[in-house]
């Protein structure tokens, strides 16, 4: 765990837990972008989930350079970032997946968003990576704005492939949801929620399910599109050549959450 100008006067206010299972090169990118930031003080708490572990073993200087937790398998999401959030104690955790950069002030522009005190969850404006040469990546547009459900009920994610200065995707707004990618919850929340739901394994709606609960806890969940950074997507499912049980985690999804009457029918509103 890593801690960056910590005066011993002066409470750190942030944790950033930053998850990763072997994407060790965009690990580090996604490090270099926070220690970018400006002045804000956060902990770092960086957890390792790889199971190769001859490849975490070559990447160890790395992992030994911010004190990472490693773990000896692959838990999955939900698990990974539920025992991240244990390496610290801060009011405010903000859960980063290692193929996001955050853009210069995303932090600060963070912690001034989270002192309206009606806000339990805070998500960003993500981008695909301006260098990205994948027909499913299009660089520099759009890939979250937030989360929302459609008349089926399924969880999208709207505008995606949009140009990230058409009005519409510039719109900060109370969401359905937010993506784990990029998550900022009240520690308080986040405990009383009982954390990530370790129940979607590997991991897909564990962010929507653990915004519903903040949501009838009376908290809001809210998109600002003024904090931006980049997000590859996917980068260690690609890497390692696996999917996630997405149909599975819907079906357990729906039958949690189907009866709770927070089911928001809202995509339209982004079109």
């Amino acid at each position: 765990m890593g801690k960056r100008k910590r005066n011993i006067k002066k409470s750190i206010p942030l944790d950033v837990v930053l998850t990763t299972a072997g994407s060790y090169k965009l690990l580090e990118k996604c490090i270099q972008s926070l220690h970018a930031q400006t002045s804000q003080d956060f902990t770092l708490c960086v957890i390792d989930g790889n199971d190769d572990i001859e490849e975490r073993n070559k990447n160890r200087e790395l992992l030994d350079k911010y004190n990472a937790k490693l773990l000896g398998q692959n838990v999955g999401f939900p698990r990974l970032a539920n025992e991240g959030s244990k390496m610290s104690n801060a009011p405010l955790i903000l859960f980063l997946s290692d193929d996001i950069i955050l853009k210069p002030d995303a932090i600060e522009k963070m912690l001034e968003r989270m002192k309206d005190a009606t806000i339990g969850i805070l998500g960003a404006k993500l981008l695909f990576p301006e260098d990205s040469v994948s027909p499913g990546r299009p660089a520099g547009r759009v890939q979250h704005i937030g989360l929302a459900m459609d008349v089926e009920a399924n969880v999208i994610h709207p505008l995606v492939g949009w140009k990230a200065d058409n009005p519409k995707t510039c719109i900060s707004r109370d969401t359905f949801g937010t993506t784990g990618a990029c998550f900022l919850i009240r520690r308080e929340l986040f405990n009383k929620a009982g954390g990530f739901d370790v129940d979607y394994g590997l991991g897909t709606y564990e962010d929507i399910s653990l915004c519903l609960t903040v949501h009838s806890m009376g908290k809001r969940v809210f998109v600002d599109t003024d904090i931006q950074g980049y997000h590859y997507t996917g980068a260690t499912a690609e890497k390692k050549g696996a999917g996630f049980p997405l149909q599975q985690n819907a079906q357990i999804f729906r039958a949690k959450f189907a009866q709770s009457g927070l089911f928001r029918y809202d995509s339209y509103k982004y079109y």
